[in-house]
């Protein structure tokens, strides 16, 4: 059999893992410049908020050096949960808002992006959301950022060895499809 006949055609083939290493660093100094960019914004707004990005900002360029230098199980797994942390974090902001405020924050409303389930502003409906008043409008640089840390998951995910890979693919969708079935109860309720 000729070579050609056993290879795997390019839409099944896997990434390379130099391409996977160079996608997730440029996917996490990209993520890591819109954090510093907004920095001054938030740390005028509070202290902590401002930290907050000032801190991601460095823990995502520290992983990208990481990455392409260092790039270990440890690494690979705490910078999946890392940016998974950040998602998170960014959701909560946008629909049922953050439980810490600044100590002078008032109650402030702004528009959202419609929402599937949203009313009036298109915020989704959640227990608590709106009580808090500190819910965000959803921005460009937000949604760049956004698909920067998932690319980013994706593609450490990839790096992972085979079976820890499959491990983290497993746990990932298990909490996906839990999200969902809680989103799925609330909205019954």
């Amino acid at each position: 059999m000729s070579s050609l006949a056993t290879r795997a055609p390019a839409a099944v083939r896997p990434a390379s893992a130099t391409t996977l290493m160079r996608v997730a660093a440029e996917a996490a100094v990209f993520s890591a410049a819109i954090h510093l960019w907004v920095a001054p914004e938030h740390l005028r707004e509070w202290w902590l908020y401002g930290a907050f990005f000032l801190t991601a900002a460095a823990a995502q360029s520290l992983l990208a050096w990481l990455v392409l230098h260092r790039a270990s199980l440890l690494v690979l797994v705490g910078g999946i949960w890392g940016n998974l942390a950040i998602i998170a974090t960014y959701v909560a902001s946008r629909t049922v808002g953050l439980p810490l405020t600044p100590p002078h924050a008032g109650h402030v409303t702004h528009s959202h992006l419609p929402v599937a389930g949203g009313v009036g502003n298109g915020v989704p409906i959640y227990p608590g959301a709106g009580s808090s008043g500190n819910v965000e409008a959803v921005g460009t640089l937000d949604l760049f950022a956004l698909s920067a840390e998932l690319v980013l998951v994706v593609a450490l995910v990839g790096m992972l060895p085979a079976g820890p890979r499959r491990r983290m693919t497993n746990v990932l969708l298990g909490i996906g499809l839990a999200v969902w079935a809680l989103r799925a109860v609330v909205a019954l309720t």
